[in-house]
């Protein structure tokens, strides 16, 4: 490595962050809300730059009564929230940057992520029909659960109360919400996942579709397609089976896909940084210019 020696800080508070940046106390920093990269960027001895990441966000439904019985049992309801989510503007007004809107409970660019799936454009008109339909003219109240980016979940929210849904937000730390998760004690909620940074559909899709803890949809078609594709090595037969089952859990909407994330970072304009979609900074590579 060109630089021999590294000393990583934890700064918690964000505006402590920019501080010690703005300062010198610190020469690189990361994950950076979009409105504070954009103030940094007209700043000219500093670096801003934006790099795509695997993460996605999305919206979970119980679909199997893990919970109880709840409107999220009928699947014109759950099409009726893909309807009523903004996606395409959330990413453009909040997260900005390299975010995509992803319509596939997968990362693009992942081994045997079908992309030819059931899609659903912001349609408020025709979320208000789909829950007339299923008998929900008035709409209904819903727990709705988060534990990252509020502004986000409060956007949605907005979205979802103007079609006549009221969701009532619980806003816990991750690992509590997981294990509430993991427990069948959630209804509907929003968060996100990595894949670890690993390019194929297992590390996304069979995590929440393959009958674990995690999935609340518990399809046995979509389980017996990845429990196969999960354990051979023939790639077009692999693509065949996870084709099949992301199509079934777009069409039954036991997820929506929201958008990819995207991660900001901000350094001193003398060092040479490269970051990675991977969300791994390789210092290693770096070196003052």
């Amino acid at each position: 490595p060109s630089i021999e020696k590294i000393t990583w800080r934890i700064i918690p508070e964000a505006n402590t962050q920019f501080a010690e940046l703005v300062s010198g106390g610190v020469e690189w920093i990361w994950q950076v809300p979009a409105d504070q990269a954009e103030r940094f960027s007209s700043l000219g001895n500093f670096t801003v730059t934006n790099e795509s990441t695997m993460r996605i966000g999305y919206l979970g439904f119980d679909a199997s009564d893990r919970y109880g019985e709840t409107p999220l049992d009928d699947v014109r309801v759950r099409r009726a929230i893909a309807h009523a989510i903004d996606r395409q503007g959330m990413v453009k007004s909040l997260l900005k940057g390299a975010s995509i809107v992803v319509n596939s409970a997968c990362f693009p660019s992942q081994f045997g992520c079908e992309l030819d799936v059931p899609t659903y454009e912001f349609d408020p008109g025709k979320a208000r029909a789909l829950l007339a339909e299923a008998g929900y003219p008035d709409g209904f109240e819903i727990p709705f659960y988060a534990y990252r980016d509020r502004s986000y979940a409060e956007a949605m929210m907005a979205n979802l109360s103007g079609v006549g849904i009221t969701p009532s937000l619980t806003y816990l730390k991750y690992a509590a919400l997981r294990d509430k998760v993991q427990n069948g004690e959630v209804p509907f909620l929003f968060m996100t996942w990595g894949s670890y940074s690993i390019n194929d559909v297992s590390a996304i899709t069979s995590a929440f579709f393959r009958g674990g803890k995690d999935d609340y949809a518990h399809d046995p078609e979509v389980i017996e397609w990845l429990t196969e594709a999960d354990s051979i090595t023939d790639p077009a037969k692999r693509k065949e089976l996870y084709s099949k089952a992301l199509k079934k859990i777009a069409d039954q909407v036991y997820w929506l896909p929201l958008f990819s994330y995207n991660t900001n970072y901000i350094y001193n304009a003398d060092l040479d940084f490269t970051p990675t979609p991977d969300e791994i900074p390789r210092f290693f590579s770096a070196s003052w210019k």
